[in-house]
């Protein structure tokens, strides 16, 4: 991980699985792209951090966390007029039509299921890290899932 300045972006990455975050962590360090990581390990210290922290750029959300879900923070998040705005991807194992729907209604950004390969989680972050999501504000169910490479 790298010192924050201007041109780092803030991922906050809130998933109960260690090696889910390893693997993460070492993605992010091979991208030319300078990241600054935060964790939280379940919804609650999730919320806690975007409570006392510094507001990341983005967050990495997984759905099935102990404590408060993923649901559940997301729609916190989206209810909180201070933190609306953040972009949400939601990085979970969960293909289920289902998930997908019920997020792109809370407002996530993005939808990923997560890759199985390293390879594939490097391609798949460079392809997030791409994302405007300012511009973003034609939100579709086609550009919702996105597809891991």
């Amino acid at each position: 991980m790298l010192k924050q300045d201007k041109k780092n972006t803030h991922i906050l990455f809130s998933d109960d699985d260690t090696d889910d975050a390893l693997l993460f962590t070492q993605a992010a360090d091979l991208l030319t792209s300078p990241i600054l990581l935060s964790f939280a390990e379940d919804g609650e210290q999730l919320m806690r951090y975007l409570s006392k922290e510094m507001l990341p750029d983005m967050i990495f959300l997984d759905l099935n966390m102990p404590v408060k879900n993923g649901f559940e923070c997301l729609k916190e998040i989206r209810s909180d007029k201070k933190l609306d705005w953040l972009p949400i991807v939601v990085y979970t194992t969960s293909d289920s039509q289902a998930d997908i729907d019920a997020c792109f209604e809370l407002r996530a950004n993005l939808y990923v299921v997560k890759p199985t390969s390293f390879e594939n989680i490097i391609k798949t972050l460079k392809k997030i890290l791409a994302v405007d999501f300012k511009k973003q504000s034609f939100r579709s169910k086609e550009n919702f899932l996105l597809e891991s490479a």
